[in-house]
């Protein structure tokens, strides 16, 4: 009689071997890595922006964060259908860098945003890359590891883009200390968050610009 117990355990190492496999891929490994470090500094970047926005709301800095909410969610239903289309007609390794670059530029001129629709404006552009990069990393993975480690590989990419976010918050907190002995404010806070969200961009473009495809 088969034991569940050592089925379950048997499934956990066959996932783990999996995973290590993928990694053997020096290609998906820099992918993955470029991932981490967005997925990072884009957390830090959308608290750095709640914060911007709640600061420039002025008395309704309830309205302010939900726009800006709002720009951030609005982009992925309109790319849901046409994003993989758009992939599929253009050379993806520079798709990835250019959104990287964008994203970067738009993220260092937040900080003299002083008006909401600003915010909000950036925000949906910050969003059009971020829609674009997703499918373009999709489309890339195929062409890094072989067919059998596809899911392993998809796995890994989810814990890249969501297993990033305690990270980041600790370190948004982190940046609020680091302010306060440099004798700043909660916005030498915001602004250190946007710089590095910039950083993490550029390191994360710079990685892919050297994936063998």
């Amino acid at each position: 009689m088969n034991d569940p117990a050592a089925a379950a355990a048997n499934d956990d190492q066959s996932r783990i071997g999996r995973s290590h496999a993928v990694f053997g891929s020096p290609g998906f490994l820099r992918l993955w890595i470029a991932q981490v470090v967005s997925a990072f500094g884009d957390w830090i970047g959308f608290l750095a922006i709640i914060e911007i926005a709640r600061r420039v709301g002025g008395d309704q800095p309830g309205s302010a964060i939900a726009l800006v909410m709002v720009a951030r969610v609005l982009p992925g239903f309109f790319l849901a259908s046409v994003g993989g289309v758009i992939v599929d007609r253009v050379n993806r390794k520079r798709l990835l860098i250019s959104c990287d670059i964008l994203r970067a530029g738009v993220v260092l001129m937040i900080p003299l945003i002083e008006r909401v629709w600003a915010l909000v404006l950036a925000s949906l552009m910050l969003e059009l890359a971020t829609s674009l990069w997703g499918p373009a990393k999709e489309a890339i993975v195929p062409n890094l590891v072989p067919k059998e480690q596809l899911t392993a590989a998809n796995s890994l990419s989810l814990v890249a883009a969501y297993g990033t976010f305690p990270l980041a918050a600790g370190a948004f907190i982190g940046l609020a200390k680091f302010a306060e002995w440099l004798g700043g404010s909660s916005a030498g806070q915001v602004a250190w968050a946007l710089v590095l969200d910039a950083l993490t961009f550029l390191i994360a473009a710079a990685l892919i610009a050297t994936l063998p495809l």
